[in-house]
């Protein structure tokens, strides 16, 4: 499963990390690792890092390597699309280690982006939101479901908070939520998606950001807000302003089957 964040996220990603990790007084050259999914990873992108695993399909332009440039930092960037809270503890496939293999004593900062595949967003979107747009749509015909895989998450997210501070004592840690992908509108690029589906899809990735947040004030960690940054930047916006695709791109993003020369599963 691929998360809906592309790009376009990295500027306003990148823009608060930068004010957020100046802030806590890190000297460059500290170990900075990257732990995520693809809206970390940045799956999509044309800048194919060609040294990850290709399961991952990472950028070598997405926003732990942006930061890491202009900070001055020592990166280890695990971040893997389609990757779930137990891929932090276990391989996610051949050749993909751990994302937790990457902490240490050395580490200095970590940045988490987690949680939306383990709460089925790409699921409950594409099977129950965009299929609803056929008829009464999914704000009308609300899943309860949807709610409670969102809040499941807490618990495992909590977990992985802890252990992160546990493997790696010294380091300062950055939860990264969910930005503004939509609002009260939609657009033709958007499949068909009636737009009180689009709200009730924002509310969605909002409520995800809550359970976030929560878990990082209960276990010290920094929450970086992304929401109202990008509200006037989502997938509805003019392409040449947008910081993210919608499901059918106006700019021309490579596939990832067509950049790893695999075919389309």
């Amino acid at each position: 499963m691929k998360s809906l964040l592309l790009t376009g996220a990295v500027a306003l990603v990148f823009a608060f990390s930068t004010h957020t990790v100046a802030h806590a007084e890190v000297q460059p050259g500290a170990t900075y690792v990257a732990l995520g999914d693809s809206g970390a990873a940045t799956t999509g992108a044309v800048d194919l890092d060609v040294a990850a695993p290709l399961r991952c399909v990472r950028s070598t332009a997405n926003a732990p390597k942006l930061v890491a440039e202009r900070l001055g930092l020592a990166l280890d960037d695990r971040t893997c699309s389609s990757a779930k809270i137990p891929d932090l503890y276990g391989s996610q496939g051949a050749g993909i280690g751990p994302q937790f293999d990457a902490l240490g004593p050395a580490t200095r900062i970590v940045t988490l982006h987690m949680g939306a595949n383990d709460a089925a967003m790409t699921e409950f979107i594409l099977g129950h939101c965009h299929a609803g747009a056929l008829g009464a749509g999914c704000a009308a015909e609300a899943d309860p479901q949807w709610d409670n895989r969102i809040d499941a998450i807490s618990p495992a997210y909590g977990a992985a908070l802890a252990e992160i501070t546990r493997r790696a004592p010294a380091a300062t840690v950055f939860v990264d939520g969910w930005p503004t992908y939509l609002t009260n509108t939609s657009c033709p690029a958007m499949l068909g998606l009636l737009p009180a589906d689009a709200a009730y899809i924002q509310s969605k990735f909002e409520r995800l950001n809550t359970v976030v947040a929560r878990a990082a004030a209960e276990h010290g960690a920094v929450y970086i807000d992304t929401v109202a940054a990008s509200r006037e930047f989502g997938m509805c916006a003019d392409p040449a302003v947008r910081w993210f695709d919608p499901i059918r791109p106006c700019s021309p993003i490579t596939p990832p089957w067509r950049a790893i020369g695999a075919s389309r599963s």
